[in-house]
Protein backbone atom coordinates (compact mmCIF):
# COMPACT_ATOMS: atom_id res chain seq x y z
CA UNK A 1 0.00 0.00 0.00
CA UNK A 2 1.28 3.33 -0.53
CA UNK A 3 2.66 5.60 2.43
CA UNK A 4 0.15 8.50 1.69
CA UNK A 5 -2.94 6.16 1.77
CA UNK A 6 -1.19 4.49 5.12
CA UNK A 7 -0.66 8.55 6.93
CA UNK A 8 -4.55 9.22 6.00
CA UNK A 9 -5.48 5.66 7.32
CA UNK A 10 -3.53 6.36 10.62
CA UNK A 11 -3.29 10.13 11.35
CA UNK A 12 -6.44 11.59 10.16
CA UNK A 13 -8.48 13.06 12.84
CA UNK A 14 -11.63 12.32 10.93
CA UNK A 15 -13.34 8.89 10.46
CA UNK A 16 -10.97 6.73 7.26
CA UNK A 17 -11.25 3.43 6.58
CA UNK A 18 -9.69 1.00 3.86
CA UNK A 19 -12.51 -1.06 2.11
CA UNK A 20 -12.64 -3.87 -0.29
CA UNK A 21 -14.84 -3.23 -3.49
CA UNK A 22 -17.46 -5.30 -2.05
CA UNK A 23 -17.61 -3.31 0.96
CA UNK A 24 -15.29 -5.22 3.77
CA UNK A 25 -13.47 -3.14 5.61
CA UNK A 26 -9.72 -4.12 5.32
CA UNK A 27 -8.49 -1.19 7.60
CA UNK A 28 -9.97 1.57 10.14
CA UNK A 29 -8.11 4.48 11.82
CA UNK A 30 -8.48 5.14 15.63
CA UNK A 31 -11.70 7.82 14.64
CA UNK A 32 -13.43 4.93 12.53
CA UNK A 33 -12.94 2.51 15.50
CA UNK A 34 -14.14 4.64 18.13
CA UNK A 35 -17.22 6.81 16.26
CA UNK A 36 -18.80 2.91 15.24
CA UNK A 37 -17.38 1.17 17.89
CA UNK A 38 -15.45 -1.24 15.03
CA UNK A 39 -13.37 -4.03 16.78
CA UNK A 40 -9.84 -4.61 16.22
CA UNK A 41 -10.43 -7.89 14.20
CA UNK A 42 -11.86 -6.44 10.71
CA UNK A 43 -12.15 -9.73 8.99
CA UNK A 44 -16.00 -9.70 8.63
CA UNK A 45 -17.24 -6.21 9.20
CA UNK A 46 -18.32 -4.75 5.83
CA UNK A 47 -19.31 -0.91 5.38
CA UNK A 48 -23.20 -2.74 5.58
CA UNK A 49 -22.72 -3.32 9.28
CA UNK A 50 -22.52 0.37 9.70
CA UNK A 51 -24.88 2.03 7.07
CA UNK A 52 -28.38 3.52 8.15
CA UNK A 53 -31.68 2.23 5.70
CA UNK A 54 -32.10 5.83 5.20
CA UNK A 55 -29.83 6.25 2.44
CA UNK A 56 -30.89 6.07 -1.19
CA UNK A 57 -29.44 2.73 -1.92
CA UNK A 58 -27.56 -0.19 -0.55
CA UNK A 59 -23.69 0.22 1.02
CA UNK A 60 -22.60 -2.47 -1.68
CA UNK A 61 -23.31 0.05 -4.31
CA UNK A 62 -22.41 3.17 -2.96
CA UNK A 63 -18.77 2.87 -3.10
CA UNK A 64 -18.94 1.73 -7.36
CA UNK A 65 -21.28 4.65 -7.90
CA UNK A 66 -18.96 7.45 -5.99
CA UNK A 67 -17.08 9.52 -9.15
CA UNK A 68 -13.79 10.39 -8.34
CA UNK A 69 -12.86 12.72 -5.51
CA UNK A 70 -16.79 13.61 -5.43
CA UNK A 71 -18.66 14.04 -2.12
CA UNK A 72 -21.92 12.71 -0.68
CA UNK A 73 -23.78 12.88 2.40
CA UNK A 74 -24.34 9.56 3.89
CA UNK A 75 -26.03 8.34 7.11
CA UNK A 76 -24.09 5.90 9.51
CA UNK A 77 -25.35 3.95 12.58
CA UNK A 78 -22.73 4.99 15.50
CA UNK A 79 -21.43 2.87 18.23
CA UNK A 80 -23.93 4.09 20.98
CA UNK A 81 -27.11 2.92 18.31
CA UNK A 82 -27.60 6.48 16.94
CA UNK A 83 -26.97 7.56 13.81
CA UNK A 84 -25.53 10.79 12.05
CA UNK A 85 -24.82 12.42 8.89
CA UNK A 86 -21.67 12.57 7.23
CA UNK A 87 -20.11 13.94 3.99
CA UNK A 88 -18.65 11.08 2.97
CA UNK A 89 -15.28 11.35 0.21
CA UNK A 90 -14.26 8.07 -1.66
CA UNK A 91 -11.07 7.83 -3.56
CA UNK A 92 -10.47 4.78 -5.57
CA UNK A 93 -7.00 3.04 -4.76
CA UNK A 94 -5.38 -0.06 -6.39
CA UNK A 95 -2.90 -2.14 -4.44
CA UNK A 96 -1.72 -5.96 -5.74
CA UNK A 97 -3.75 -5.54 -9.05
CA UNK A 98 -6.66 -4.80 -7.20
CA UNK A 99 -8.79 -1.83 -6.47
CA UNK A 100 -9.59 -0.66 -2.77
CA UNK A 101 -11.87 2.33 -1.34
CA UNK A 102 -10.54 5.00 0.69
CA UNK A 103 -13.60 6.31 2.79
CA UNK A 104 -13.24 9.29 4.30
CA UNK A 105 -15.83 10.77 6.31
CA UNK A 106 -16.51 14.25 8.07
CA UNK A 107 -18.86 15.88 9.97
CA UNK A 108 -21.24 18.33 7.78
CA UNK A 109 -20.08 21.42 9.18
CA UNK A 110 -16.18 20.53 9.17
CA UNK A 111 -14.05 22.64 7.02
CA UNK A 112 -11.84 19.37 6.42
CA UNK A 113 -14.39 18.41 3.79
CA UNK A 114 -13.99 20.75 1.60
CA UNK A 115 -10.13 19.54 1.15
CA UNK A 116 -10.02 16.06 2.36
CA UNK A 117 -6.71 13.94 1.88
CA UNK A 118 -5.70 13.50 -1.77
CA UNK A 119 -4.61 9.58 -2.33
CA UNK A 120 -3.03 8.95 -5.31
CA UNK A 121 -4.35 6.03 -7.29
Amino acid sequence: MRRETDFVLEKAAWPTMLLEGGGRICRANQAARRVFGLKDDLTSTSLAAIWDDSNAGPSDNFLKEQAEDATSAVSLRLADGGKAAFIAHVAKVARDEQDYFLLQLFNESSAAAASPARVPP
